[in-house]
């Protein structure tokens, strides 16, 4: 038996050489050392970059049926050897498979029970006994259905003289240097009662065997493939040529598709954009409220604003963000922004410092008396911040704010209800002072049923909302940098019929409105002026109702629309406009669940498309929640 000095190798040392010196002995522990070094930095590249499994070309120790309590455990092979060298093109006609960084090769095929430490061979336990190894246990016809796993068992030993002469040197009469083998065996047993773990040896699942009461034969039908397969180390081009992205970059992290190319591929091939899964924004009692308040911020996170009385039954504003460099990580739980009595009707800004502006209004939509206030502070400062008063008119509602931002400027449109008027109050982040002293009227006195959007482009806001007369839209372009009486420019010279307004700008003097009429239709402004004589109708729309749109950078626009479907449900359906032909695409549906969605809310984030947020009633009985999930544009 050889005599060799206990292993001193220790990884976590991080020695990584042995370096010879002059007039020191050598010992066989530094030797070892070095060999340890060497075959654990392989070991760590096959196990931690490579993986367990089999290469490319090979099919190793696949399992096949047809026998009686057993089966086939095969070599497979890697095709014709060809002019190689011997030994070579002998490793060509092997079966192969990498456990835990353990290189393993099966030369032929071999049954399960023809194996040398299976119980039925003769011998078995004597060779168990000197290999410090259980027997292979026997498998049994089954008295039960049950599911066998079956596993490679890989362990490395010391090889003997006895067993190996050729290790004694011929010309010395004594062994020289000791050898170390590599030994496998498959073992199979119950998944319920996996056999024992041993110390220093490495398993892989390589199949699951399903047996079935009073069956002796396992058929190939019985046999489910485990094996991890083709593992090939692929040439780094391929990262650019599939994905256009530098394959350090890709590494790293970087440009890296939202979803597998199979599922991009097969919604394509339906006739969709692909969408990443549902993801839940913030589960919680009571039912949430979209309210158009989800923002981008400058530090390149998707921040949401929404209404729900989660706390104490009082409808409160709350906040949630999601890091848009780790959206795998989901949003981060829901903070009250307001507390104490009702707070309802958010909507919200991002400054260029990472603070917010947050305005809403104080009491129940329909209250006597209730007013605007704001908020400004970054999104852990919010529930603290002061409130500042927006509008306070006494006697009367103030209500349904609704703010833009432009340059230094945030535009605040606030409804009065006794007076049914739309006003606007300016902010001017940079000083945190009111370019106002009080709200100012956006627009002649009348009664004013629905509800506003704006959105901001060119240095302009543009604006649409609705009127009580036959539920009319009044379309007019705002500028906050100009005096309070002369901000509002190029009103529309007739009200169109229609509800529920989404206002797209797109430069100082082009700017699109979707809205509700008998279909979903739009209008546009070009040159500053409105084209109120060309309405486009949205082709089958008739049923869809809460239309909300973006546009990317090369001109598409997309439409994302509520839906009625079967009995009381609602489903979110999205189309998209040619930006070359200016028609609308057919509808898909992008969100479908056996529940209650409704409200699309889409926001375009550079680099990934874009990103929907709605609310639905999955959790049951109406308690709505919101959601969110990526629509892929492009990758």
């Amino acid at each position: 038996m050889a005599t060799i000095t206990p292993s001193t190798f220790n990884p976590l040392l991080a020695h990584v050489n042995v370096r010879l010196q002059q007039g020191v002995s050598i010992v066989d522990a530094d030797v070892n050392t070095l060999d340890d070094i060497r075959k654990f930095e392989l070991r760590a590249f096959l196990k931690w970059f490579v993986g367990d499994g089999v290469p490319d070309g090979n099919d190793g120790y696949q399992i096949t049926g047809g026998l009686s309590n057993g089966f086939t455990i095969r070599a497979g092979t890697q095709g014709p050897p060809g002019a190689l060298p011997p030994v070579e093109a002998a490793l060509r006609q092997v079966g192969r498979y990498i456990v835990d960084g353990l290189d393993v090769i099966i030369p032929a095929d071999i049954a399960f029970t023809a194996q040398p430490l299976h119980t039925g061979q003769p011998g078995a336990a004597a060779l168990a006994a000197k290999l410090g190894v259980p027997v292979v246990a026997a498998l049994a016809t089954p008295a039960t259905d049950h599911r066998v796993l079956v596993e490679l068992d890989v362990w490395e030993r010391l090889v003997t003289p006895d067993e190996d002469p050729s290790l004694v040197h011929a010309g010395l009469g004594v062994e020289t240097c000791a050898r170390t083998r590599r030994e496998w065996v498959v073992r199979a047993h119950p998944e319920s009662s996996p056999g024992p773990r041993l110390p220093g040896h490495s398993y892989s699942t390589i199949a699951h065997i399903n047996r079935f009461t009073g069956v002796d034969v396992i058929a190939d039908g019985h046999i489910t493939d485990r094996r991890q397969r083709r593992l090939l180390s692929p040439p780094s081009h391929l990262v650019s040529d599939m994905l256009g992205v530098d394959p350090y970059e890709y590494r790293r992290g970087g440009g890296r598709p939202p979803i597998s190319f199979r599922d991009a591929i097969n919604a394509l091939l339906a006739g969709q954009l692909p969408t990443t899964p549902d993801l839940s924004v913030s589960p919680g009692a009571g039912s949430d409220t979209i309210r158009r308040a989800f923002v981008v911020d400058t530090l390149n996170g998707l921040t949401a604003f929404w209404i729900s009385p989660r706390v104490s039954s009082t409808n409160q504003i709350f906040s949630a963000r999601m890091d848009l460099a780790a959206p795998e990580l989901g949003f981060s739980p829901a903070v009250a922004v307001t507390s104490g009595t009702t707070h309802i009707e958010p909507t919200a800004v991002a400054l260029p410092n990472g603070e917010f502006v947050v305005a809403y209004q104080t009491g129940n939509v329909g209250a006597a008396a209730t007013d605007v206030v704001l908020k400004r502070a970054n999104l852990a400062g919010l529930p603290a911040a002061v409130e500042q008063p927006v509008a306070a008119t006494a006697g009367t509602a103030d209500e349904t704010p609704f703010a833009v931002l432009v340059a230094d400027i945030v535009t605040i449109f606030t409804r009065q209800a006794a007076t049914g008027t739309w006003f606007f109050r300016r902010y001017r982040h940079t000083d945190n002072t009111f370019v106002d002293a009080n709200p100012v009227q956006l627009h002649a006195t009348g009664a004013v049923a629905g509800g506003l959007h704006a959105a901001a482009a060119g240095g302009v806001v543009w604006v649409a909302y609705v009127t009580t007369a036959g539920n009319t839209m009044n379309l007019l372009r705002f500028n906050p940098a100009a005096p309070a009486g002369s901000a509002v420019d190029h009103v529309v010279a007739a009200p169109l019929a229609g509800t529920d307004p989404y206002v797209l700008g797109v430069t100082g003097n082009d700017a699109m409105v979707i809205y509700k009429d008998t279909a979903i239709k739009a209008v546009t402004a070009g040159s500053g002026a409105w084209a109120t004589g060309a309405v486009v109708t949205v082709p089958n729309s008739d049923t869809d109702i809460t239309p909300a749109a973006v546009r990317d950078a090369q001109g598409s626009y997309f439409l994302l629309a509520t839906r009625p479907v079967t009995g009381s449900l609602n489903e979110i359906f999205l189309r998209r406009r040619d930006p070359a032909t200016g028609v609308w695409g057919a509808a898909q549906q992008v969100i479908s669940n056996p529940a209650n969605d409704q409200n699309p809310h889409p926001v375009l984030v550079a680099g990934q498309g874009i990103w929907v947020l709605w609310r639905s009633d999955r959790p049951g009985a109406g308690n709505f929640d919101l959601f969110a999930k990526r629509i892929v544009t492009a990758i």
